[in-house]
């Protein structure tokens, strides 16, 4: 090259460099921005110092999204550079939002090895929460969430991590708790868990009216001469995939009708599918056979329960597809766990951890759910009960008492609140009842098990209504004497 070809350059570099410069102060059309993502690329390596000081230096969310945005297309020519620019800019003194989405922007390229020091971390964490919520728009959203946390973390890991992102995103914590509860692949308490976490979550945030799917752009059903049976799905990825790419998903069931192999793929087009997948599944001789949509979701869903059934885990990718076919949990066998129990799970959890005002509307809509319940009754008598409504304490623990009279707890419950609400004679009644199961060991309290408060509520118990009986109804305290709930 000469010394014009060198100055050209130079001088084509320079304006380059001067107009993905003066982007950052003005307003800009997307033909605009497609044209200046076009001459990062173009620039490469160039342009990588002056966009993350842009980064760095942002005072906008606007800037910083944008010095994002051509940092993304500099990466497809220069990755390398940007990922060491964009770690030296996390391990610096720049300010926590430009840490933060360098931090997110590497974690996109695959490289999390980069660390970096906030100076407000409980804010960082808040805002890498909220967004986390913003990337969950659709179920491969979700479900390749869900796919990374399990491959990640540890199951008591996940389910803290879901009780923090419920904090951020209440929705988003619903969604991705009811996929990871479909994961046949997570550890089973942990699931239970997640069920007793989300149920609340989904009164808040009810799930919504499922959408009519459509008509998928390819849907193919494959027989093979032995029994194996494939069918293949394909539609249209979200925006903002790029124009004419689509999702796809391909299910091999066996001759026994469990699921033999999953095939998915995320950003394909149909032309590449045909050739790479279902022309070498004819060519090893699979025919093709008419499949409709409910037909296709039914064989697969039968197959993926089969499985499970079976002891055998399903592929990741039949969880990151099975949308594509309009399946959610079906392969659950026996499904998940009612909604009503979970709830009141949840509800007796947050009421164990001095959280009586959380666990209040949740055990109300127990109890409007399930009245006859004695466990919901008692609890939400309880609830109210650490809150200082009396009256409707006492209510609620006599109804559960009333529903359950056998179970001696209930009674002494009752006698506590009725102390504290000062009706002596309604206190020593339910002491009363509470001795007259007391003494039976198939109904005692935890009926067989060890309970080192029993004896000591029977001895307040008998010394109060000895107390009452010769006071009569006298309001008169009895101290340390007086029952206290349990």
């Amino acid at each position: 090259m000469g010394n014009a070809g060198i100055s050209g350059s130079i001088s084509g570099s320079w304006a380059g460099l001067h107009r993905l410069r003066a982007s950052f102060d003005g307003p800009r059309t997307r033909s605009e921005e497609r044209v200046l993502l076009d001459e990062a690329r173009d620039l490469g390596a160039t342009a990588v110092p002056l966009c993350v000081r842009e980064l760095a230096a942002a005072t906008t969310a606007e800037r910083r999204a944008w010095a994002v945005a051509l940092l993304r297309a500099l990466a497809e020519t220069s990755g390398d550079r940007v990922c060491a620019a964009l770690r030296t800019l996390a391990g610096g003194t720049a300010g926590d939002d430009a840490k933060l989405a360098a931090l997110g922007l590497l974690a996109e390229l695959g490289d999390e090895t980069a660390t970096a020091s906030f100076a407000d971390p409980a804010l960082i964490h808040q805002k890498s929460l909220e967004r986390f919520a913003m990337q969950l728009d659709t179920p491969a959203d979700v479900a390749s969430a869900a796919d990374l946390l399990i491959s990640r973390l540890e199951p008591e890991d996940i389910i803290e991590f879901i009780e923090s992102f419920a904090e951020a995103s209440p929705d988003g914590a619903r969604r991705l708790a009811d996929e990871l509860c479909a994961r046949v692949d997570l550890d089973f308490a942990a699931r239970s868990e997640l069920v007793r976490v989300a149920a609340p979550l989904r009164l808040t945030c009810p799930p919504p009216v499922a959408r009519p799917l459509g008509r998928p752009a390819m849907l193919v059903g494959l027989r093979h001469g032995d029994g194996r049976i494939v069918v293949a799905v394909a539609r249209r990825s979200p925006p903002p995939a790029p124009a004419r790419r689509w999702r796809f998903l391909c299910v091999l069931c066996d001759a026994a009708g469990s699921v033999a192999d999953v095939h998915y793929r995320d950003d394909a087009t149909l032309a590449v599918l045909r050739e790479t997948v279902l022309q070498p599944l004819e060519a090893a001789g699979y025919e093709r056979f008419s499949v409709t949509g409910a037909a296709a979701r039914r064989l697969v869903g039968a197959a993926a329960r089969r499985t499970v059934s079976s002891g055998h885990a399903l592929p990741s990718a039949y969880y990151l597809g099975r949308d594509l076919l309009g399946i959610t949990d079906g392969h659950v066998v026996g499904g998940r766990a009612g909604e009503p129990a979970a709830l009141l799970g949840r509800a007796v959890d947050l009421l164990a951890a001095g959280e009586s005002a959380r666990a209040r509307p949740l055990l109300e809509h127990c109890v409007a759910l399930a009245p006859d319940d004695a466990e919901a009754a008692s609890s939400l008598g309880l609830c109210l009960l650490a809150q200082g409504d009396l009256a409707g304490a006492v209510r609620h623990l006599e109804r559960a008492a009333w529903l359950e009279p056998s179970w001696p707890l209930h009674h002494w419950n009752v006698a506590a609140a009725a102390h504290r609400a000062g009706d002596l004679g309604v206190c020593a009644a339910a002491l009363r009842e509470f001795l007259a199961r007391a003494e039976d060991p198939s109904t005692g309290p935890l009926a067989g098990s060890v309970d080192p408060g029993h004896q000591r509520r029977v001895s307040i118990a008998r010394r109060f209504i000895a107390d009452h009986t010769r006071l009569q109804e006298a309001s008169s305290g009895l101290g340390d004497g007086a029952p206290a709930p349990n």
